[in-house]
């Protein structure tokens, strides 16, 4: 019997104003030198304001995709630092991440949008310079701290947020799959209680506050708890969780030019679909989720993209399956019951 193993960050703060706690935390951490890996729209942000609270921290610019070379040139500016932040989007954090896995350094994230669940987590995915999922890297170790400030999350624009959603939904149903499957978590172990009480409180939220929430002018109750959802709950429950055919798609749609350009939430809402269309959701499950994604300005169909190709279906079907948690299902799944549920998902819209 695999053991029970939930892994999480060091600490998480969550709040508006909660950047202006940095140097607090840093300290807290056991100060020292810092390098900030950061992209371009946070340095706008928040560049003074770091500049005010970590004075002496190295800004390390972000490329704009998180490749390996990315990755190798911050690690090689690192420096003498000691702790590694990341800030920005998340193909940001993830190469913040990355280059603490070269330098074996702790790293804390500061993530100004609420657009997937990856702050929370000890894993990298890795992409090629054309933005297909190249690979995935490991931490030794979840993050040491994530802090959330949910006013500057609030002034970005709703589409991320969006995305978020997208992400975060997908984990009740990929939860399912992978105990369906007998998957084991990112951790080599099988969910605790807690990550299943984690799933579902996560889904609650979503469906009760997302709309709210996108409605938000600034940080209310709903806005917190959906953001809440949306990074510390949804990047439990992956980690702790597993991960299934939602997450897969992500590999076949991220490797078309139509999809490439999607936010990974947006892709994950459309995978969520495919994942229930393949035999796991009822016609009211998907009619109900598809309305809800509509609501928020998520995708929900292919051939908004123009994608009508057979030959399209079949190599996202095939690139998708070759995911390591395409297994974690209710059954095997085969090219074809993929492509039969993506053109499903066509039929509906």
């Amino acid at each position: 019997m695999a053991l029970r193993i939930l892994g999480a960050p060091q600490r998480y703060v969550q709040g508006p104003g909660a950047v202006a706690t940095l140097a607090e935390e840093v300290e807290r951490l056991g100060g020292g030198p810092v390098a900030i890996v950061i992209d371009p729209v946070a340095r706008d942000l928040l560049g003074e304001q770091l500049g005010q609270c970590l004075p002496q921290a190295r800004l390390l610019s972000f490329g704009g995709e998180c490749t390996a070379e990315e990755i190798e040139a911050r690690a090689a500016e690192i420096g003498e630092a000691r702790l590694i932040l990341g800030i920005g989007g998340g193909k940001a954090i993830d190469t913040a991440k990355g280059a603490a896995i070269l330098r074996d350094l702790p790293v804390a994230i500061v993530p100004t949008i609420a657009s997937n669940d990856s702050p929370t987590s000890h894993i990298a995915v890795v992409y090629t310079a054309d933005h297909a999922v190249e690979g995935v890297r490991h931490m030794r170790a979840n993050p040491v701290l994530v802090l959330v400030d949910t006013a500057v999350i609030a002034s970005a624009p709703r589409r991320f947020l969006a995305a978020g959603i997208g992400d975060a939904m997908s984990k009740p149903y990929e939860l399912a799959g992978a105990l369906a499957g007998g998957g084991l978590n990112f951790f080599g172990g099988t969910p605790t209680e807690l990550t299943r009480a984690i799933v579902e409180r996560a889904g609650t939220i979503l469906l009760e506050d997302g709309e709210a929430a996108m409605r938000a002018g600034e940080p209310d109750e709903a806005f917190e708890r959906v953001v809440e959802a949306a990074i510390l709950l949804s990047g439990l429950a992956f980690e702790s969780g597993g991960l299934s055919i939602a997450h897969s798609m992500v590999r076949g749609f991220s490797a078309m030019p139509q999809l490439a350009r999607l936010l990974h939430g947006e892709m994950v809402a459309l995978g969520t679909l495919t994942q229930l269309a393949a035999g796991q959701g009822s016609e009211a499950e998907i009619a109900q989720l598809s309305a809800f994604f509509r609501r928020i300005g998520l995708p929900v169909s292919f051939a908004e993209f123009g994608l009508t190709e057979e030959a399209d279906f079949r190599k996202m079907a095939e690139i998708s399956l070759t995911a390591p948690y395409a297994g974690n299902y209710m059954r095997r799944l085969e090219p074809d019951d993929l492509v039969a549920a993506m053109r499903a998902l066509d039929g509906r819209s």
